[in-house]
């Protein structure tokens, strides 16, 4: 962050220009915290010190904090600073505000099983080749604009002919409705069993 028309004395580097920079960091922690570390790192290979950020978690920077790291006066007293974030959720707002406001439209597509050997349905963690099998359009879909809802979503809900398949699908049989309860209790809200579009807010 950049403030402008900074009055007070500067540092020598910076006399000339009347700006105040401020350095962020996802992490409330420095990686590199003292001179050896960095020394290292400069030195030889180390992977463990170079991968280090890597471990902070992977989100959008606007549900962020940011932090100083290090160390800086604050006048007579010493500080290190924060920017809070938006919060965990905003990529949950964003998308509750665009069906707010708008209607969505998608390719809605399938792949087909031609070859099990190739395309294993017991063990869900195998991405199936998609030059070999590729994607076939199957309808346009098009969600008009609504309120969110609370309503509760299981496959198992719809046809025989789209029954969930594999070890994967077996256990979310008894997972889903143990997490819905529990997100049930948690949030103390009812289940609602939506029957018709109509019982859609919006």
């Amino acid at each position: 962050m950049k403030i402008f028309n900074v009055k007070g004395e500067m540092f020598d580097a910076g006399r000339d220009y009347s700006t105040q920079g401020i350095e962020f960091n996802s992490t409330p922690a420095f990686e590199l915290a003292d001179a050896k570390p960095t020394r290292e790192v400069l030195e030889r290979p180390d992977y463990e010190l170079q991968a280090s950020r890597d471990k902070a978690p992977n989100r959008h920077l606007e549900s962020m904090r940011w932090y100083s790291q290090t160390a800086y006066r604050f006048g007579d007293y010493i500080m290190k600073y924060r920017l809070p974030g938006d919060a965990d959720d905003i990529l949950h707002r964003w998308l509750q505000y665009f069906h707010y406001n708008y209607d969505a439209e998608f390719l809605f597509q399938a792949q087909l099983v031609e070859n099990l050997g190739e395309q294993p349905v017991e063990y869900a963690g195998l991405a199936w080749d998609e030059k070999k099998y590729p994607w076939q359009p199957v309808a346009e879909l098009i969600i008009p604009k609504q309120e969110k809802d609370h309503t509760r979503l299981d496959p198992r809900h719809g046809l025989l002919t789209l029954q969930p398949l594999g070890s994967s699908n077996r256990l979310r049989r008894v997972l889903y409705p143990a997490s819905s309860a529990l997100r049930r209790k948690m949030n103390a809200r009812q289940e609602i069993s939506v029957r018709s579009i109509d019982e859609i807010p919006g």
